[in-house]
């Protein structure tokens, strides 16, 4: 005799569904992806960014409230980057927020959500002496380069500032598609790179790659990092928010899913953490898309589709 559940799919999901659950989430994990939008999605097996390495250090501790968290192409992002403008006698970089552990809403962002997002802070130099010092925090700079409101008045560091997203953009590892800061802030950055001579292709890329976002503050204080999906994250349901350029397309196409092999089909079909919903609600007096059967078979578990309301279902 077969024994039919009627639970629907978006149901089965959030509530965990036993050792089926556990199995779509270890597939998924395993690969310590995006999943969702940057301002509406999560993370699977996040990687922890250490508190200090070569060059840098984090503004806020896991113990503090720092969110340490991101896919590992965004933490070997972070430490690269670190390394490319480290000099043991010179501050190191201040790294502020990724994600939480698994992702979702946190309080001081609207994206970060996650695991391919994190702010950097500006270098500084001290106003009165040109001698760099490492920045106090979140300092916001006027379209003149000179800090507002800090007790101890500030410049942007433009030399190092420039060589730093230079090597954030140019990190083909790690695909970054934005780099968020103030219109004035990219401004200071590009005629300093004209200035010293950069390449052109150099330039137009950070042209392209600097922004200031359109709904938030301008970001005249840090600089928000955002990398790409890689395929297999978009086959997840991973989505970019923000362009895939030209440059990185020969690896990281945006329409060139892998095939829905076994693995990748329970991946898309992990639970998600609590609080997090999965696409729209259904029409009202539907149980859901899709439906677990539980059959006397060899197969134990098998998908079929629900038609209507109360229909049915079968285990073919």
């Amino acid at each position: 005799m077969r024994r039919v559940l009627t639970a629907g799919l978006g149901v089965l999901l959030l509530a965990g569904l036993g050792g089926c659950a556990t199995r779509f989430h270890d597939a998924a994990a395993r690969d310590g992806g995006s999943r969702g939008k940057p301002s509406a999605g999560w993370l699977a097996g996040g990687e922890l960014l250490p508190e200090r390495g070569l060059g840098y250090e984090v503004i806020r501790t896991e113990g503090e409230g720092g969110l340490l968290r991101g896919t590992p192409r965004l933490v070997g992002l972070v430490r690269r980057a670190a390394r490319s403008v480290y000099d043991r006698t010179l501050p190191p970089l201040r790294v502020g927020d990724l994600s939480a552990t698994r992702g979702g809403v946190v309080t001081r962002h609207h994206s970060h959500r996650n695991g391919r997002d994190v702010d950097l802070l500006y270098f500084v130099r001290d106003a009165a002496t040109d001698v760099p010092v490492i920045s106090p925090g979140f300092i916001r700079f006027n379209r003149e380069g000179a800090s507002v409101d800090a007790r101890v008045p500030l410049r942007f560091d433009v030399a190092r500032n420039w060589r730093l997203v230079e090597s954030v953009v140019r990190d083909h590892d790690a695909a970054v598609i934005r780099v968020f800061c103030a219109a004035w802030i990219k401004r200071l950055l590009l005629d300093h790179a004209r200035g010293i001579g950069r390449p052109a292709a150099v330039i137009e890329r950070l042209e392209e790659v600097l922004a200031q976002p359109g709904d938030s503050a301008p970001h005249d204080d840090h600089f928000h990092v955002r990398i790409a999906c890689n395929p297999a994250e978009r086959v997840r349901g991973c989505v970019d928010g923000g362009p895939l350029w030209p440059w990185l397309r020969m690896d990281w196409e945006k329409d060139d899913a892998a095939t829905l092999d076994d693995d990748a089909v329970l991946a898309m079909m992990e639970p998600l953490p609590p609080g997090i919903e999965h696409g729209p609600p259904l029409p009202e007096g539907w149980v859901g898309a899709l439906a677990l059967a539980e059959v006397d078979a060899p197969e134990g578990l098998c998908v079929s589709r629900l038609r209507a309301p109360n229909d049915g279902f079968v285990c073919r």
